[in-house]
């Protein structure tokens, strides 16, 4: 798994994003570039850093606007699943396995729905 961990960093950073370790928060992505994960390499957190990138190519290609992902629950919803798409097309395209990733993203998308203002 860090193998992984490090060909996305590395990833993320060939494009301009700055890594930022911070055990005390949670994975995330800003529009400033910068990209928060934790040290401890585990198989949900290098998928949940792929889905970070997979904002960063949205980002990138100006296909996220922040704004609307901040005030607009089904915007954000859209965004979240192409953050996802963008993931699994970079796993498979840096050879990363996806064991467990339907799983991980199935309970991720589920969060998604749990707040009245998503629905």
């Amino acid at each position: 798994m860090e193998e992984a961990y490090n060909k996305l960093i590395q990833y993320a950073e060939e494009r301009g994003c700055t890594i930022v370790f911070d055990d005390t928060r949670r994975i995330s992505f800003s529009t400033k570039m910068i990209i928060t994960i934790p040290r401890e390499v585990t198989a949900e957190a290098v998928f949940a850093l792929a889905h970070e990138i997979g904002h960063l190519i949205d980002f990138l290609e100006h296909r996220l606007d922040h704004e609307k992902w901040l005030h607009d629950d089904s915007y954000r919803v859209t965004a979240e699943m192409s953050a996802w798409v963008n993931a699994h097309r970079l796993l498979t395209q840096l050879d990363i396995p996806l064991e467990g990733y339907r799983g991980h993203v199935r309970t991720k998308l589920s969060s998604y729905f749990v707040h009245d203002q998503v629905i």
